[in-house]
C-alpha cells in the first residue's frame, strides 16, 4: 500500500527531513517487484532506505517513490553455520541470533542500529569487523526481476559495495551469512565488550546518524575535528558531540539544513587547517 506525502522525519534516527511523494513498506519480494515496476512505468525515481539510522534527508523531502525495507520485511533462520536473513532484519538482532546458535563473526554488529540491507549496501562495520566478508550470497530485485549473486559476484570495499557501483538500483531482499562455530561465553564476552565501548565513547543519549564522516587515510575523524576546535560547535539544533567529535547530534529543534551547514563548516575547516578532505559516511538524500 502506497502512502502519499509521507513525512520521512518519522523513519530516520535524526527525525528531520521532508516528505516522500509515495512511501511503501513491502512485506514480500513480490511487493518489491511491484514497487520497482510501478516507479519505472510512471517514470518516477525509486529510493531505497532501511531504518534511517545512517541517513540525512533534506528538508524538501524525496521525489518519487521511497521504499523502506524494515520491520515488515524481517525474517531469519540458521542452518548449520549459515544465517539466512531478510533485508529488514536488524543487525543487532542477527548478532544475538548468531550467539544463540553458538556462531561467531557477527559480534561487531551487536550495537549497529541499522538493518541488513543497508549494511550490505554500505559494507557496514565496526571494531575491525564488517559485513562484506561474511556474505555467502545476496538475493536482489533489479529492473523488476529477482536475481542472486554468489560471494564472488558481490564485491565490496570500505563503506561501499556493488550496490553503489554497477548494480546501482538493485534492491537487496535477502542475504546468506557464513559464520564460524564458537564458544558462547567467548562470543557473549566480545559482544559485551563492544557494547561497553560504544556506550562509553558514543553519544547514544542523543539522536544522531552514527559516524558522520568516513575515515580519511592516515587520520581519525574525531581527533581532527577536536584539533580544529569544533568539538561542541553547533548550528541551530545540530551540534558536534562533546563526547565524540566524529558524531553530529540533534539537540532540541533542528532542520536538515542545520546538519548540512554544520557538515560543510567541518569540511571547510578541516580542509583549510589540515589539507584533508572529509567525505560523508552518512547518506544525504532529497532536495532543499
Amino acid at each position: 500500500m502506497f502512502l502519499k506525502d509521507y513525512p520521512l522525519s518519522k523513519v530516520t534516527s535524526l527525525g528531520v527531513g521532508g516528505p516522500a511523494d509515495f512511501f511503501i513498506q513491502p512485506k514480500s519480494t513480490h511487493e518489491v517487484v511491484q514497487a520497482q515496476n510501478f516507479s519505472a512505468e510512471k517514470g518516477l525515481p525509486l529510493t531505497i532506505i532501511g531504518y534511517g539510522t545512517n541517513l540525512l534527508i533534506r528538508d524538501g523531502g524525496i521525489r518519487g517513490v521511497v521504499l523502506q525495507m524494515a520491520q515488515a520485511f524481517a525474517g531469519a533462520k540458521v542452518e548449520g553455520t549459515i544465517l539466512t536473513a531478510q533485508a529488514g532484519c536488524l543487525l543487532g538482532s542477527l548478532s544475538k541470533l548468531a550467539l544463540h546458535h553458538h556462531l561467531s563473526g557477527l559480534e561487531f554488529a551487536v550495537g549497529i542500529p541499522g538493518g541488513l540491507g543497508g549494511a550490505a549496501f554500505m559494507n557496514a562495520g565496526a571494531y575491525g569487523g564488517e559485513i562484506g566478508p561474511l556474505i555467502r550470497s545476496i538475493q536482489y530485485v533489479q529492473n523488476g526481476q529477482p536475481g542472486t549473486w554468489n560471494r564472488d559476484e558481490f564485491y565490496f570495499s570500505y563503506r561501499s559495495s556493488r550496490l553503489q557501483g554497477d548494480a546501482k538500483g538493485a534492491i537487496v531482499t535477502q542475504a546468506e551469512l557464513e559464520l564460524t562455530p564458537g564458544e558462547p561465553c567467548d562470543i557473549f564476552q566480545k559482544m559485551d565488550d563492544f557494547q561497553n565501548q560504544r556506550r562509553s565513547k558514543q553519544p547514544l543519549e542523543y539522536p544522531s546518524a552514527g559516524s558522520t564522516f568516513k575515515r580519511p587515510p592516515g587520520h581519525y575523524v574525531g581527533p581532527l575535528i577536536e584539533k580544529a576546535g569544533l568539538k561542541g560547535f553547533r548550528i541551530g539544533g545540530a551540534q558536534v558531540s562533546t563526547k565524540h567529535a566524529g558524531f553530529i547530534i540533534k539537540t532540541g529543534e533542528a532542520t536538515a539544513q542545520d546538519f548540512l551547514d554544520l557538515i560543510a563548516k567541518i569540511q571547510d575547516t578541516i580542509r583549510q587547517g589540515f589539507g584533508v578532505q572529509l567525505e560523508p559516511e552518512i547518506r544525504i538524500l532529497g532536495e532543499d
